[in-house]
């Protein structure tokens, strides 16, 4: 991994944004069991870190993350981000205890705030968008990996009970 040439604002909307996400998370009250908790942040580090590293790479290469095509240091620091959210989206899920008809306004809602979120990113470098790559294909991703993420935590809830 290569070190930053230059510390620009995508380096500090990343590690502003890790700051945030974290110090809620921490400040929320525990409401899973911790190996949930875990098993719900994995899923959202192993499906960002795959689907970036497969949208983003030489075979698609839609996308650079930081500074450019090549890995640095900041790169990895975007990881940090997606577990949280996860969480996050989960959490808020279970607080609302959403039933089957307001599932999917939710998923769309949340993913809308994903776009969102990649929007501020993506005007600030964090994502650099090429080959043809916008929104509507993250949108795309964002409701399959959601729904992904909630049936996965219906499955892991239904056998801690």
């Amino acid at each position: 991994m290569i070190v930053e040439k230059a510390f620009d604002i995508n380096d500090w909307v990343v590690l502003v944004s890790i700051m945030v996400v974290w110090t809620i998370f921490f400040r929320l009250p525990k409401t899973f069991p911790r190996q949930i908790t875990v098993l719900i942040m994995l899923y959202g580090l192993t499906f960002a870190s795959v689907l970036d590293n497969s949208f983003g790479a030489k075979a698609f290469d839609f996308y650079d993350i930081m500074d450019g095509p090549v890995y640095t240091v900041m790169d990895a620091f975007v990881y940090f981000l997606y577990p949280p959210f996860a969480y996050f989206f989960i959490y808020i899920y279970h607080l609302l205890k959403i039933k089957s008809q307001g599932i999917i306004l939710y998923i769309l809602l949340w993913s809308l705030l994903s776009i969102f979120v990649e929007l501020v990113y993506e005007n600030t470098h964090v994502f650099t968008y090429k080959n043809g790559y916008n929104l509507f294909y993250s949108f795309c991703i964002y409701l399959t990996v959601q729904s992904g993420l909630l049936l996965f935590f219906r499955v892991i809830n239904e056998r801690e009970k």
